[in-house]
């Protein structure tokens, strides 16, 4: 097992070059290999592929919600589920590189609260999929783990919905319940049979910690499941970034800030890293102010440097809307750099000729409370 150093290594470009939410943040990074850069596709057909990619991604994605709540209303009533439709769904996921990117976005960026339950196992198997890919995992592997994401919650099936969606503070009792989720999750799915044990044993373990903090057992990390390492963080990563119906949800940068500086020693280092590979800091089409001015979506990320992605120009510095296409790739740009994320809400504000003086900050990494679900 790899242990989590102190802090991660020192050799590369540090975030926290920038003014505003960026002030102060010193997190390092290793310098990653960058991917090969997709083939060129014609005009025509880039644009074909990517109408019919996104409504398979939109099926896909309901599909994997409709199972869910299925296998939720089928444990409610305790009643047997079968593995095998979500399994298909997932190898469909897996295997669709068409749809890839666009299931990526729609797990990162889709935040409806009172749907939370449900999204939440499918983003997770979106998620799995990713970063079992740049894991090295094989297909299969790939299938089983993102299995694994999508019916680790089941637990959450038993939990009163008033407990799930109560928008106070939860109290000593609510808390309880919801760290009651893995037991129960292990006892619903080992009911399963044989092909339900690693998916038991995996959602058993998705909160315990390698340095023993986590629960229901407080396992050493030599005891904890693979699957339950990866899945740990991703699970973790996913609340952090999706609102909830107590809490606002934090910017992709707090959510990194929040997990280099709070949760190093919980997780293995090269998992933390791929998390940073697989998401960067600013993911694929989230918004950004640069220190022009300017407004920009990230249309490409770059894991070797994750501060500095490929954006498309929405508004320029003086606030305009762009009207022509403007591409900027920030590692060919050294005088611009990103200042903070920015929420879609104040992007299409803006774009609507809404004066946005003095934005609502958004939520910092030190307004996490436990439990995070």
């Amino acid at each position: 097992m790899e242990t989590v150093p102190s802090q991660l290594d020192s050799s590369t470009a540090h975030l926290g070059t920038e003014r505003s939410s960026v002030t102060g943040l010193k997190l390092s990074f290793t310098k990653l290999a960058a991917t090969q850069p997709a083939k060129p596709q014609p005009a025509s057909q880039a644009a074909t592929a990517a109408s019919r990619g996104a409504a398979s991604c939109r099926d896909l994605y309901a599909q994997a919600c409709d199972y869910v709540t299925r296998v939720f209303e089928m444990v409610r009533n305790r009643r047997p589920f079968a593995l095998e439709p979500g399994a298909t769904i997932i190898a469909e996921m897996a295997a669709g590189s068409s749809v890839f990117d666009e299931l990526f976005i729609t797990a990162l960026h889709l935040d409806e609260p009172r749907q939370f339950a449900v999204h939440h196992s499918v983003n997770m198997a979106v998620y799995a999929l990713h970063m079992a890919k740049d894991l090295g995992f094989d297909p299969e592997r790939q299938v089983q783990i993102g299995l694994a994401g999508l019916l680790h919650d089941v637990g959450m099936a038993l939990v009163p919905e008033a407990t799930i969606y109560k928008k106070d503070p939860l109290n000593d009792a609510e808390r309880k319940a919801l760290k009651e989720r893995p037991n129960i999750a292990f006892k619903i799915l080992q009911d399963i049979g044989p092909a339900g044990a690693a998916i038991a044993e995996t959602a058993s373990q998705i909160y315990e910690r390698i340095d023993g903090s986590g629960y229901p057992h407080s396992l050493p990390g030599e005891e904890i499941h693979e699957f339950a390492k990866v899945l740990g963080l991703l699970d973790l990563y996913e609340a952090l970034v999706h609102s909830r119906p107590s809490r606002e949800r934090l910017s992709f940068f707090e959510a990194v800030k929040y997990i280099f500086k709070s949760c190093k020693t919980q997780f293995e280092r090269h998992y933390i890293k791929s998390l940073l590979r697989v998401f960067t800091v600013f993911p694929l089409h989230s918004c950004v102010e640069l220190n022009s001015g300017a407004f920009g979506r990230v249309i490409e990320t770059h894991p070797d440097q994750p501060m500095r992605p490929k954006l498309k120009i929405l508004m320029d510095s003086q606030r305009r809307k762009v009207l022509v296409e403007r591409i900027i790739d920030l590692p060919a740009e050294p005088l611009l750099n990103i200042v903070r994320g920015v929420s879609e809400k104040e992007v299409k504000e803006l774009l609507q000729g809404a004066t946005v003086v003095h934005p609502e900050p958004e939520p910092g990494c030190d307004t996490v409370t436990e439990p995070i679900m």
